[in-house]
C-alpha cells in the first residue's frame, strides 16, 4: 500500500483521473517543479484520502472554481511560486477539511470573498509576497476559525474598521512589508486573541506621532514588532491596553521622543529592542538611559545615541550620566502662518481647506478635526489629505472633501505638530447649502368664473428658499391689482377669489436661496359661460403627446390660431360634462381622465391638421385586476348574467380535450427521459455544475505571464 508519492523536479504538464485510479490509498502527493499548467476537476477524484498536496513551483496561472473535487480529506495544500494571479470564487469549495494553505510568492491582487469560501476548517493562511491591496472582509465569513494569518511583503496600504471582522480567533496576524500608513484607531480592537503582530517596515510614523491608540483590545498580545517605520515619537498611552505585552521591537526608527509615559500603563516588557541615534535626552528620557544601561553590551539597544541637545549629540546611552539628563525645554513649536479659510459649498461640491506652518529644524505632520473630532481619510470615504515643503521651507497642508452634504458642515481645524508640541490653526466653518426641492407642488386645475382658485406649492432647501410666483412668464397679476389673489405663506397657499376669465393662463411656483433655483409651471383655466372655456396664453406651434395620470387633467393644445375642430380616434368632440374646448377650438381640456379618453385627438382647421396622442396611466387599477383574474371584454359589449354564453362554453370543453392530450404526451417523454438518466449515469461519473463569474484577469493571468 502506497502512502506517499514524490513526482518532484519532472516536466508533467497534466495531471488526469486516469493517473491516479491505481493509488487510491495515497495520503501524501508532492509534484513541486513541474510544468503544470492546470488542474482538471476530476484529475483528484481517487485521492480520497489523500492528506497532503505540494504543487509549488508549477504554472498554475489559475485556479478554477472546484479544481479539487474528491480531495474530501485534505489538511495541507501548497500552491507557492505558480505565478498565480486569479482564484475563481468557489476554487477551494470542496475543501471542508483543509487546516493550511500557503499562496505566497505568486501575483495575487486582492483577497476576495468568493475564492475562500468552503474554507470552514482552515486555521493557517499564507498570502505573503504577492502584490495584494484590497482585501474584502466578507470573505472572512468563510473561514473564521483561522488563527494564523500572513500578508506580509504586499501592497496594501490602509487598515480600515471592517479590514479584519470575523478573526475573533486569530492570534498570530504578519503585516510587514507593506505600505499601511492609515489605520483606523478600531482596525485591530476586532482581534481580542491576537499573540503575535508584526507591524515591521511600513510606513505609521503619522499615525503614531498624533496619538493614535490603535492597540486598544489586543490585551492578549505578547509580541509586537514595529520596525522600520520611521517611527519619531511614541507620546504617551501609545500602547495602551496590551498588559500583557513582553517583546516589543522599535529597531530601525529614528526615535526622537520616547516618553516613559508611553508604557507607564503596561511596564517595560521584558524585551524592548530599540537603537535609535536621533533620541532626545533630557530628563523624560532618564528611565530609557537606566534600562539600557542594564543591558548586555551585545544587545542591539546598546547602540542608541543621543541627537538632542546638541551638547549631548553622539553621546551612547551606555556611557551618558544621569546628571547630564535636564528639563530644559527648547524643542521648537510649529507656527501657522497660513490659516485655512471659511468655504460656502452646494450640496455635491468638492471643496478643499489649505493651512500652512513653519518650524525650525524640526519636521512637521498634520491632521484635521470637524467639531473637534479628528478626520480620518480612508479609500472611498470622501476625504483626502496632502502636504508638501515648500521652497521656503514652511509646510502646506490640504484637506479635500468631495461631493459634501450637510453631515459635512461643522468647523475645521488644522492641527500642526512635531515630535514634542503641537499647534492649532483657528476653527473655520463649512456651510453647506441645499439647492431647493419641492416638497408640495401644484397641479393644472380648471376652475369655473366666479369661483376659487386654490393652489399649494412648498419648497425646502439650505438656505430655506423663499417661495415667488408668475403668471405668463412675468408678475403682471390682474388678480393681484384687483386685490382678488391671496398668499398665505403658513399654508403654502395661492388663492384667487373671484375667480375672472383674465385668471386663465400659465402659472409658475418659484423657489429661490442663495443655493439656486428651481420653478414648476401649471396650466390654469377658467370655464366662461356656457361651459366655454377661455385662455390667455400663447398656443405652442405643434401637438404633442402628453401623459396624466387617472383623476388628473389633460390639456391639448391645436397650434393654430384660427377656429379648429376636434377629433377623438377619428370621431368628432364637444364640449360637455368633462370636456371642455375654447370658442376658437384652440385647446382641448379633459376634466377627471381616465382610460376611455386615452387614443389618438386631431385638430383640424382650414388648410390643414395636427395630432397627439393621449395616454392614461392607471396602474393600480391594472394591478387590481391582474389580482382579481378580471379579463377585458375584447368587443366592449357587456355581457348579460342572465344569458349563457356559448362561445366561452365551446372554448372550454376544446381546452379540457387539448389539457389531457398535452398531459399524455408529457408523460411519455417524462418516462422516456428519466430512463435515458439512468443509462447515461450507469455509463459515467456525477459531475457537479456550479456557476461562477468570469473574472476579468483571467486572459491576463492565462497569457499576459511569461513563462
Amino acid at each position: 500500500m502506497l502512502n506517499f508519492s514524490y513526482a518532484d523536479f519532472n516536466v508533467i504538464a497534466v495531471v488526469q483521473k486516469e493517473c491516479f485510479e491505481n493509488f487510491t490509498s495515497l495520503q501524501e502527493l508532492s509534484l513541486v517543479k513541474n510544468k503544470l499548467r492546470k488542474v482538471s476537476k476530476e484529475a483528484f477524484v481517487p485521492l480520497s484520502r489523500l492528506e497532503s498536496l505540494d504543487l509549488s513551483r508549477n504554472r498554475l496561472r489559475r485556479i478554477d472554481w472546484f479544481s479539487f473535487k474528491g480531495l474530501n480529506n485534505l489538511r495541507f495544500l501548497r500552491l507557492e511560486r505558480n505565478g498565480l494571479a486569479v482564484i475563481h470564487d468557489g476554487a477551494f469549495g470542496t475543501l471542508n477539511q483543509l487546516l493550511e494553505l500557503y499562496l505566497n510568492n505568486n501575483r495575487l491582487i486582492s483577497v476576495g470573498r468568493g475564492w475562500l469560501y468552503g474554507l470552514e476548517r482552515l486555521n493557517k493562511l499564507v498570502l505573503s509576497n504577492n502584490a495584494i491591496e484590497n482585501v474584502d472582509s466578507e470573505g472572512w465569513r468563510f473561514c473564521m476559525r483561522l488563527t494564523t494569518l500572513d500578508l506580509s511583503k504586499n501592497a496594501i496600504r490602509s487598515i480600515d474598521s471592517k479590514t479584519f471582522s470575523y478573526l475573533e480567533r486569530l492570534q498570530n496576524l504578519d503585516l510587514s512589508s507593506n505600505s499601511i500608513s492609515q489605520m483606523h484607531q478600531k482596525a485591530l480592537s476586532v482581534l481580542p486573541n491576537l499573540k503575535y503582530l508584526d507591524l515591521s517596515h511600513n510606513k505609521l510614523s503619522e499615525v503614531f506621532m498624533s496619538g493614535q491608540h490603535v492597540f486598544q483590545g489586543l490585551s492578549a498580545l505578547k509580541v509586537l514588532k514595529l520596525n522600520g517605520n520611521q517611527l519619531r515619537s511614541l507620546p504617551a498611552n501609545v500602547f495602551q491596553g496590551l498588559s500583557r505585552l513582553d517583546h516589543l521591537q522599535l529597531l530601525d526608527n529614528p526615535i526622537v521622543v520616547f516618553s516613559e509615559d508611553a508604557i507607564s500603563s503596561i511596564g517595560i516588557p521584558s524585551i524592548l529592542l530599540i537603537n535609535s541615534t536621533k533620541l532626545l535626552c533630557n530628563c523624560k528620557s532618564k528611565w530609557l538611559v537606566v534600562f539600557v544601561q542594564q543591558l548586555d553590551p551585545t544587545s542591539p539597544s546598546a547602540s542608541t545615541t543621543c541627537a538632542y541637545p546638541t551638547s549631548l549629540n553622539g553621546k551612547m546611552l551606555t556611557q551618558l550620566s544621569i546628571d547630564l539628563l535636564t528639563c530644559d525645554d527648547f524643542w521648537p513649536r510649529p507656527i501657522i502662518v497660513d490659516q485655512p479659510k471659511p468655504v460656502t459649498a452646494v450640496e455635491g461640491d468638492t471643496v478643499a481647506f489649505n493651512c500652512s506652518a513653519q518650524c525650525a529644524d524640526c519636521s512637521l505632520l498634520f491632521y484635521w478635526s470637524r467639531n473637534d473630532v479628528r478626520l480620518y481619510p480612508f479609500r472611498n470615504n470622501g476625504l483626502t489629505t496632502s502636504v508638501q515643503r515648500n521652497a521656503t521651507g514652511s509646510w502646506t497642508a490640504s484637506l479635500m472633501v468631495e461631493a459634501v452634504d450637510e453631515t459635512d458642515a461643522g468647523l475645521y481645524r488644522c492641527h500642526a505638530i512635531n515630535e514634542l508640541t503641537v499647534s492649532l490653526s483657528d476653527k473655520v466653518p463649512l456651510s453647506v447649502q441645499v439647492p431647493p426641492y419641492f416638497v408640495k407642488k401644484p397641479a393644472n386645475v380648471a376652475v369655473t368664473v366666479g369661483g376659487t382658485l386654490r393652489m399649494e406649492c412648498a419648497a425646502a432647501g439650505s438656505p430655506t428658499p423663499s417661495i415667488s410666483w408668475q403668471k405668463d412668464g412675468g408678475e403682471n397679476f390682474p388678480a393681484a391689482k384687483e386685490r382678488r389673489m391671496h398668499v398665505m405663506p403658513t399654508d403654502d397657499v395661492f388663492v384667487i377669489v373671484p375667480v375672472k376669465e383674465t385668471d386663465s393662463g400659465l402659472y409658475a411656483c418659484i423657489a429661490e436661496s442663495t443655493a439656486g433655483l428651481t420653478k414648476v409651471e401649471v396650466e390654469v383655466v377658467v370655464l366662461g359661460n356656457g361651459n366655454i372655456l377661455t385662455r390667455n396664453i400663447k398656443a405652442p406651434t405643434s401637438m404633442s403627446d402628453k401623459t396624466v395620470s387617472s383623476g388628473e387633467m389633460a390639456v391639448l393644445e391645436c397650434g393654430h390660431d384660427g377656429s379648429a375642430e376636434w377629433f377623438h380616434n377619428g370621431k368628432p368632440l364637444r364640449s360637455g360634462q368633462r370636456i371642455f374646448i375654447t370658442r376658437q377650438g384652440q385647446m382641448l381640456v379633459i376634466i377627471d381622465a381616465n382610460a376611455r379618453d386615452q387614443g389618438v385627438y386631431a385638430c383640424r382647421y382650414k388648410g390643414g391638421s395636427t395630432s397627439a396622442r393621449l395616454v392614461v396611466r392607471d396602474s393600480q387599477d391594472a394591478n387590481s385586476k391582474k389580482k382579481s383574474g378580471s379579463t377585458k371584454n375584447t368587443n366592449d359589449a357587456p355581457v348579460s348574467p342572465n344569458r349563457p354564453n356559448i362561445q366561452r362554453t365551446k372554448f372550454d370543453l376544446v381546452g379540457a380535450t387539448g389539457l389531457v392530450l398535452v398531459v399524455i404526451v408529457l408523460c411519455i417523454i417524462t418516462t422516456s427521459s428519466v430512463s435515458l438518466c439512468i443509462v447515461q449515469r450507469c455509463r459515467r461519473e456525477p459531475s457537479l455544475l456550479v456557476s461562477f463569474r468570469q473574472d476579468p484577469l483571467e486572459i491576463a493571468a492565462v497569457t499576459g505571464v511569461t513563462i
